[in-house]
C-alpha cells in the first residue's frame, strides 16, 4: 500500500494530447503538449501571485485596519535600546564632514553619563552582555577621543572580565567581539591584545566570519541577521533596506545604525534622529506577549500578513536568548518558566540555534508551566535529553494540544480549532483587538476556501478526463487527495503546488490499485515497460493499463512542461525517472505477492520506501513553490535524507494500522516479516519495536526540518507537511475511512466560517 492511499490528484487536459489550464476563472484554451512551454511559463509564473495573492489587511471590508496593524506597534521601530546600541550610534561620523565629529553627539553624552561605577555599561545584565556593551561604548569614545577617564575605567573592566567569560562566548559573540577588538586596535585603544584569552576570541571569531559565504549573508531571512554588524561591509546593506520598516528601522537599533553608516539612507537617519530626540530611557516592551501573539497568528494561519513584524520580533528575541548585546531586547526579563519555554519553542520553530537547557530548570510549578514544557518537548532533537519530562504529572490529557506533537495535525485543521478558542484564550491583546483579528482570520479563511474549491473543480475535471472512473478496481479519492494538499499548502498563491500534489497522488493511487489487483505478471510487466519507453503507441496494453498509462503520460508531460518553465531547465527526465522507480517498486511487490516470496525485513523496507510513493508527489510539488529549486538542492544528501525518513514514517504507520488488512490480503508488512524473522514474538512485541523505529525517525525528521540545512525552508516545509498528514490520517484506523476525517475534509473545503 502506498501513500496514494491517503491522497488524490488534479489536472487539466483534454483528449488528443491537448492540455487545458484553467486560470482565474478565465476561459480555458486547449494547447498542444509540444508547444506548451511559452504559454505555461507566463501562466505558471503569474498563477497565484497576481490573482490569488491580492488579499491583504486593507482588503477586509469590515476589519479595523489600524487595530490589526498596531498589534506589533513598537517592534518595527526597535525603539528599545541598549548601551551596545548606543555605542554603534555614537561611532557614526557627521554626514557632511567627519571632522565635525559624530553625527549624533547626544549618544556620546549618554555613554559618558551612563557608565557604571565598576567601569562597565548595562549593569544588572550578565557579564557577557556587559562585556559586549562596554567594548562597544569604549570604542565609540575612543573614536572621537572623548572621555579619557571613562575609557580607562572601561578598559579596566574589560581586562578583568574577559578572562572570566571568554570560554562562555558563543561563536557569533566571538565574531562580534573580534570585530570590535580589531576596530579598537586600529584606534590604539589600550587593551592587552597579546593576552591569550584576547587572541583566542579573535582567532575563533575571525575563523567563524571567514567560513560564512557571501551567498549565506544575502539570503533572507539570513541565519546571521542577528550579528550582521560583525561582517562590516560584506553584507549588501542597500539590498537589506528592502526589509526596512515604515519608521526607517532595520531589524534593530544596531543594524539600523550600521545600515546608515554604509548607505546614508534617509529613512535610517530619520529613525535614529527620532530615537535620540525623545527621553533616552530604555522602554520595557513585553517580549512574552509578542511571542504569544506570534504563536497565535501562526495557529490561526494569518502569519503571512505579519512576516516583517514577526521577523523583527524573532531577531530581538534571539538576541535576548543569546545574551548578545547586539540587540535591544536584553532588558526584557522573562519572569516565568512558561515564558522561557515559550521562547525556546518559538525560536526553534523558526530555525534558530537554541539550547534546551532552559527546559531543565526545576522551577516550574504552575499548570501553565507544565503545559508549555509539554509543547516545547516536541521540538527536542534526538541527541537532546528528555530527563525534564520524567516524573511530571499528567496534565489535561484530553487536551490534544499537549497530548499530540505539533507535527500530528495539518495546518488548516489546526487553524479551525484555534479559531474556536481564540477569544477566550488569547489574553495578550484587548478584546477589541481579538475581535478584529478573528474577523480578519475568518475573512481570509473563506477567501482561501473559494480558491481551494476552484482548484478542486479542476482536479475533478482532470480525473474525469483521465477516465479513471472506468477502472472498477481503482479507488476514487480525488477529493480527499486534494484535501491533503489544501490542508497543508494552504496559502492562496500555492494553487499550482496543490494541483500537482493532488494529481500525482491520484496517479499513485490508481497505479497502486492496478498492481495490487491484477494477477498477470506479464500485464504488469508490460505496463512498467511502457513507462520506461514513454511511448503509448509503441506497445500493446490491455484496456485498464492503457487508460492508466494515457493518464500518466499526459499528466506527467504537462507537469514537466510547467515545471520546466518555472525552473528554467528541462524537468522531463527527472519526473519520468521518479515514475520508473515507483513502478519498479510496485512491480516487485506484486511479484512477491504472486510468487509467494517473503522478502527479508531489509529488502522489504528498501523497496517499501519507494513503493510508499512519496517521491513523485513531494518532489513534483516542490517545483511549484515560490522560486527556483536548483538540482543541487534536490540531489543534496539533506533532501534525500528527508525523503527517506518521511517515506519510512509513512510505511511504518501504514504497516501498524493496516497489519490485519494487509496480511489477510496476501501482502507482507513490517510486522509480519519481523515476527517471521523473530520466532515467538507476539504482535504486541513487534508493534513496540516498530514504534521505536518510527519515533526515532520522526525525531530525526523534526531535526532535519528545524535545523538550518542546505534545503531551503520552503522545500523543507513540504516534508513537514507530509509528516503532519501521515500522523493525522493514521491516528485512527487506516486514515481516510473515518467519519471524523470526512468531517475535517468538509470543514476545510466546503464549510464557510461565519
Amino acid at each position: 500500500m502506498s501513500f496514494s492511499a491517503i491522497q488524490s490528484s488534479s489536472g487539466f487536459f483534454t483528449q488528443d494530447n491537448k492540455i487545458k489550464y484553467f486560470h482565474s476563472g478565465r476561459r480555458s484554451k486547449a494547447l498542444n503538449v509540444g508547444s506548451f512551454t511559452q504559454f505555461s511559463a507566463g501562466l505558471v509564473l503569474r498563477a497565484g501571485l497576481e490573482v490569488h495573492g491580492t488579499l491583504s489587511i486593507q482588503s477586509h471590508p469590515s476589519s479595523k485596519e489600524s487595530t490589526i496593524k498596531k498589534l506589533f506597534a513598537g517592534v518595527n521601530d526597535a525603539s528599545g535600546f541598549s548601551a551596545y546600541d548606543m555605542g554603534w550610534i555614537a561611532r557614526i561620523p557627521h554626514a557632511h564632514n567627519p571632522e565635525l565629529g559624530p553625527q549624533f553627539p547626544r549618544s556620546l553624552e549618554w555613554i559618558v553619563h551612563n557608565q557604571c561605577e565598576d567601569g562597565s555599561w548595562d549593569q544588572g545584565e550578565e557579564d557577557v552582555q556587559r562585556v559586549c556593551s562596554t567594548l562597544s561604548c569604549v570604542t565609540a569614545l575612543k573614536t572621537w577621543n572623548r572621555g579619557e577617564c571613562s575609557i580607562q575605567r572601561g578598559v579596566s573592566f574589560l581586562m578583568s572580565r574577559l578572562p572570566l567569560v571568554h570560554n562562555k562566548l558563543t561563536k557569533d559573540m566571538k565574531a562580534i567581539l573580534h570585530r570590535l577588538l580589531q576596530e579598537g586596535k586600529s584606534l590604539d585603544l589600550e587593551l592587552n591584545y597579546d593576552e591569550s584569552f584576547v587572541q583566542h576570541i579573535c582567532e575563533q571569531g575571525q575563523e567563524f566570519l571567514q567560513r560564512v559565504s557571501n551567498d549565506a549573508l544575502e539570503q533572507y531571512p539570513t541565519s546571521f541577521v542577528h550579528m550582521l554588524e560583525a561582517f562590516h561591509d560584506r553584507p549588501k546593506w542597500q539590498r537589506l533596506l528592502r526589509y526596512q520598516s515604515s519608521s526607517g528601522s532595520l531589524f534593530s537599533v544596531t543594524l539600523t545604525a550600521c545600515a546608515y553608516m554604509h548607505t546614508g539612507d534617509r529613512k535610517c537617519l530619520r529613525f535614529l534622529n527620532g530615537l535620540l530626540e525623545g527621553p533616552l530611557t530604555k522602554p520595557n516592551k513585553n517580549l512574552s506577549q509578542l511571542l504569544r501573539l506570534i504563536d497565535w497568528l501562526e495557529h490561526l494561519g494569518i502569519e503571512r500578513f505579519f512576516e516583517k513584524d514577526i521577523e523583527q520580533t524573532l531577531i530581538q528575541a534571539f538576541r535576548f536568548w543569546r545574551g548578545n548585546a547586539a540587540g535591544s531586547g536584553r532588558q526584557q526579563h522573562l519572569k516565568s518558566f512558561e515564558d522561557s519555554a515559550l521562547l525556546f519553542r518559538i525560536l526553534r520553530r523558526h530555525g534558530y540555534e537554541v539550547s534546551p537547557d532552559v527546559l531543565h530548570q526545576r522551577t516550574f510549578c504552575e499548570t501553565r508551566d507544565l503545559k508549555e514544557l509539554s509543547l516545547a518537548s516536541h521540538f527536542l532533537f534526538p541527541s537532546e535529553s528528555r530527563k525534564m519530562l520524567d516524573s511530571i504529572p499528567i496534565i489535561d490529557v484530553a487536551n490534544q494540544e499537549t497530548t499530540f506533537p505539533w507535527y500530528s495535525i495539518p495546518h488548516r485543521v489546526q487553524h479551525i480549532e484555534y479559531m474556536t478558542k481564540f477569544m477566550a484564550s488569547m489574553d495578550s491583546i484587548s478584546m477589541s483587538e481579538r475581535a478584529s483579528l478573528l474577523a480578519f482570520t475568518k475573512f481570509d479563511f473563506n477567501a482561501c476556501q473559494k480558491i481551494y474549491q476552484s482548484d478542486l473543480q479542476r482536479v475533478m475535471r482532470w480525473n474525469g478526463e483521465c477516465d479513471f472512473g472506468r477502472l472498477g478496481f481503482a479507488r476514487q479519492k480525488e477529493v480527499f487527495c486534494f484535501f491533503t494538499a489544501a490542508a497543508t499548502m494552504f496559502q492562496p498563491e500555492l494553487s499550482m503546488a496543490r494541483i500537482v500534489w493532488a494529481q500525482m497522488s491520484v496517479l499513485t493511487t490508481v497505479i497502486d490499485d492496478f498492481m495490487d489487483t491484477h494477477d498477470s505478471l506479464d500485464n504488469l510487466r508490460n505496463f512498467c515497460t511502457a513507462v520506461k519507453r514513454w511511448d503509448p503507441s509503441a506497445l500493446e496494453l490491455n484496456e485498464a493499463a492503457r487508460i492508466i498509462f494515457q493518464g500518466l503520460f499526459k499528466t506527467v508531460t504537462w507537469t514537466a512542461e510547467c515545471a520546466s518553465a518555472v525552473q528554467g531547465r528541462d524537468m522531463t527526465a527527472n519526473l519520468r525517472a521518479q515514475w520508473e522507480r515507483l513502478c519498479d517498486a510496485f512491480f516487485r511487490e506484486a511479484e512477491w505477492r504472486l510468487t509467494n516470496h517473503c522478502p527479508s525485513l531489509e529488502e522489504y523496507m528498501e523497496n517499501g520506501i519507494t513503493s510508499f510513493a512519496l517521491e513523485p508527489i513531494i518532489l513534483s510539488a516542490i517545483l511549484f513553490l515560490d522560486g527556483k529549486v536548483e538540482s543541487s538542492v534536490l540531489d543534496h544528501p539533506d533532501c534525500i535524507n528527508m525523503y527517506v525518513r518521511v517515506s519510512t514514517i509513512g510505511r511504518l504507520l501504514n504497516d501498524i494500522q493496516g497489519f490485519h488488512r494487509e496480511s489477510s490480503g496476501g501482502e507482507f508488512s513490517w510486522i509480519a516479516i519481523y515476527m517471521k524473522e523473530h520466532p515467538g514474538t507476539s504482535v504486541e512485541d513487534a508493534v513496540v519495536e516498530i514504534r521505536k523505529i518510527l519515533n526515532a525517525t520522526m525525531e530525526e525528521l523534526v531535526e532535519d526540518v528545524l535545523r538550518p540545512r542546505a534545503v531551503p525552508k520552503r522545500c523543507k516545509r513540504v516534508f513537514e507537511n507530509t509528516m503532519r498528514i501521515l500522523n493525522f490520517v493514521y491516528h485512527k484506523g487506516d486514515g481516510f475511512s473515518t467519519d471524523e476525517l470526512r468531517g475535517h475534509v468538509k470543514q476545510v473545503l466546503y464549510v464557510k466560517l461565519e
